[in-house]
């Protein structure tokens, strides 16, 4: 890569990283492109060559999440626990991680008009989870692994909901009961 892609790069991740943490914070309906541009240091014309409106922002925000979404679920060397331990302990981490980004999505689910611009892929990734969760779930030999799958999802996503709107909320200790629940006897 040479230096004008690197730079370019950057200042791209830049961009992408203010407006996810302006987002998350102030809304996105809230948040303004001239104050993404203010915060990032840039021009507000520059912001421009990169992002044609906060709308393509977002959606770019958004597909480097679902990035980090698949390779959550990637074999990894560790080994232990089921399928489900490391569904739910991968998905503790990325929370953790990368908590703006999830503050986001959880605003934005509620938010009609933004929505409709993502439902596509938004259906597409809970599609795209509940399937790895089932898949997990008929490798463990759960009974009804399609109504289970979708229990699953839901716990996991009201952990989720919880840590985001509790500053002290206690995921690591809630997502080892669940996983416990689901320990073979």
């Amino acid at each position: 890569m040479n230096r004008f892609q690197e730079k370019r790069e950057l200042t791209i991740n830049k961009l992408l990283e203010v407006a996810l943490r302006l987002f998350a914070v102030q809304g996105f309906e809230a948040t303004s492109i001239r104050t993404i541009a203010a915060e990032a240091g840039i021009s507000l014309g520059l912001l421009y060559n990169y992002f044609k409106s906060k709308d393509e922002l977002l959606e770019a925000i958004f597909k480097r999440g679902v990035e980090d979404i698949h390779a959550s679920f990637q074999k990894t060397h560790d080994t232990s626990g089921s399928g489900i331990e490391r569904h739910i302990r991968q998905t503790v981490k990325l929370l953790k991680e990368k908590k703006d980004f999830w503050k986001l999505l959880y605003g934005i689910r509620m938010q009609s008009a933004v929505v409709r611009q993502l439902m596509d892929e938004m259906k597409e990734q809970t599609t795209f989870i509940e399937a790895q969760i089932k898949h997990n779930l008929i490798e463990a030999g759960t009974p009804f692994p399609d109504l289970e799958a979708k229990l699953l999802f839901a716990s996991i996503d009201g952990i989720a909901h919880h840590y985001l709107l509790y500053d002290n909320y206690p995921i690591d200790d809630v997502a080892t009961l669940l996983i416990m629940k689901y320990k073979k006897s």
